[in-house]
């Protein structure tokens, strides 16, 4: 048994999550953590709201709120439309609902700080003369230096780079629209070149994505820029040096401690005194977009390099954007499908497996209404539930039949396909999700399981349940749930609103299992 502790990117609370964002590390992760559970390994699957964050005052300012009580109200909506999507990790931290986190967070600071691991340095920032502040990222808008690509003032969503907030090009203040001027001042840095080679050898041989080993490759080939941790402002965690006072810590910095400090707290509800984080033996496991490719794996990863008291990651997952008809999502234009809406209108089980099935893995990839709906009659319906039904009691065979020892070699076979696919080193939702099409919409499958005895088909149908239940939580749980009353120990899940079930006799027992059609 390995212990693991998988992670998924920190939302900002400034609005629901959409498809776009539910497509990437939060069913990634979920996936993850539930085929390891599946597979005996101990697995802390864990994540925070960034409360902390810039965009939360910004947020704020839009809806004439108060930004505590906007991180509040937005966190938790985020938390119910993950639970909606049987999405929601085990443990989610909430820095603003006590000390630990931000603890945490100054204390591994100060540790960096006292151990010289950070310098100070004067710094080119934006000022807004009429809305008299700093502009830092969510505060500001322009153009990439880097790329060109349209961007906030620290990362760049196109190309994953980072800049200074006075190097956005064409910059303008997100709050009243003025063209900002530059102004200096200190700031404290974390001198991240000097962990460059050890950097390059870290990931020299580690499984990565196409494009992260691109990026890394890109990135460490040159000088790594000192990189800024704080900020002068009113909002976040305070700099803990008291001549620093009005200078904040940058969430990009803190955000691998909000990792350790969710650890932390879920060991604590669990009634362990040592979290999962702290075992040398625990692999960590990190899902993210890759527009957060450099504070993942390069700023982060050398941050724990530096301290030596937490554990690096054992694998980096990213994923690309995934596109809205053909279009990006976008909120201010209005071309977005927001989850905690869209899945009190669908099973979320039949949007799970679509995501899973089209989601932007290695390359951008495309939601459409249309191809939902394909999917969910001719894979899930037509195909799953069809096959499913082939196991009804009323239709099995008592005694062996001359098929048994076929279907059980086809079922594991596939499961071992799947299960493939959902290793850590080649972990892939999407090839796990065609296997199952294939196989579901396979007459040959469905001419096995008819011709076989009533002890295989049993047997095969445990399998399959097990098989596609990282994928499909809760259409999965009816089904094992019938065959195995423990089973729900093992693997409980959140609840959403479901279908009008159908009705089924498995080994004997009547189950109603929740429908994957799109309507009732």
């Amino acid at each position: 048994m390995t212990r693991y502790i998988v992670t998924a990117a920190p939302p900002n609370p400034n609005g629901d999550l959409h498809l776009g964002h539910l497509s990437g590390p939060f069913l990634g992760a979920d996936v993850q953590a539930r085929y390891l559970q599946g597979q005996g390994h101990s697995v802390l699957h864990v994540s925070y709201i960034d409360e902390h964050s810039c965009y939360v005052p910004r947020r704020a300012r839009e809806l004439g709120a108060d930004p505590y009580e906007t991180a509040r109200a937005l966190g938790t909506r985020i938390e119910q439309t993950l639970a909606l999507g049987h999405m929601l990790p085990g443990f989610v931290g909430r820095p603003h609902r006590g000390a630990h986190h931000d603890l945490l967070v100054t204390r591994h600071f100060s540790q960096l700080w006292d151990r010289g691991c950070l310098q100070v340095a004067e710094d080119d920032v934006y000022w807004c003369s009429t809305c008299e502040h700093y502009l830092y990222e969510a505060e500001m808008r322009g153009s990439c230096h880097h790329c060109g690509a349209a961007s906030d003032g620290f990362y760049c969503e196109e190309c994953g780079r980072p800049q200074t907030s006075g190097q956005l090009r064409e910059a303008y203040c997100t709050t009243c629209g003025s063209i900002p001027t530059l102004r200096r001042h200190r700031r404290i840095f974390f001198p991240l070149d000097k962990y460059r080679h050890t950097l390059t050898d870290y990931f020299r041989d580690r499984p990565l994505r196409p494009r992260l080993r691109q990026y890394l490759d890109l990135m460490l080939s040159e000088p790594l820029p000192a990189t800024p941790i704080s900020r002068i402002g009113e909002y976040g965690i305070g700099v803990p040096l008291e001549e620093w006072a009005g200078h904040y810590l940058d969430t990009w910095f803190s955000g691998y401690f909000g990792y350790l400090a969710a650890a932390e707290l879920a060991a604590r509800t669990s009634g362990h005194e040592t979290p999962d984080w702290a075992d040398d033996e625990a692999q960590v496991l990190e899902f993210f977009g890759f527009d957060c490719s450099f504070s993942h794996a390069v700023l982060w990863t050398a941050l724990a390099m530096a301290l030596g008291t937490v554990p690096t990651p054992a694998q980096l997952n990213t994923n690309e954007f995934y596109r809205l008809e053909g279009a990006k999502f976008s909120t201010s234009r209005g071309h977005a499908i927001w989850g905690g809406e869209f899945l009190t209108t669908v099973p979320a089980d039949s949007l799970r497996f679509h995501l899973c099935l089209t989601g932007p893995e290695t390359k951008q990839t495309n939601f459409s209404r249309r191809a939902f709906a394909d999917t969910t009659r001719d894979v899930l319906v037509g195909g799953l539930q069809c096959l499913l039904a082939r196991f009804d009691d009323a239709t099995l065979a008592p005694t062996p039949g001359a098929t048994d020892a076929e279907l059980l070699e086809r079922v594991d076979s596939w499961r071992s396909e799947v299960g493939a696919s959902l290793e850590p080193a080649h972990f892939s939702p999407a090839a796990a999700a065609e296997s199952i099409r294939c196989h579901v919409t396979d007459a040959s499958l469905a001419a096995l399981v008819d011709s076989a005895g009533g002890s295989a088909r049993l047997t095969a149908l445990r399998q399959i349940a097990g098989l596609a239940h990282p994928l499909m939580p809760g259409w999965t749980n009816d089904v094992l749930t019938a065959i195995d009353p423990a089973y729900p120990q093992l693997a409980a899940f959140s609840t959403s609103p479901g279908r009008t079930p159908y009705r089924l006799t498995v080994g004997a027992t009547p189950i109603e299992i929740r429908s994957l059609a799109l309507d009732e």
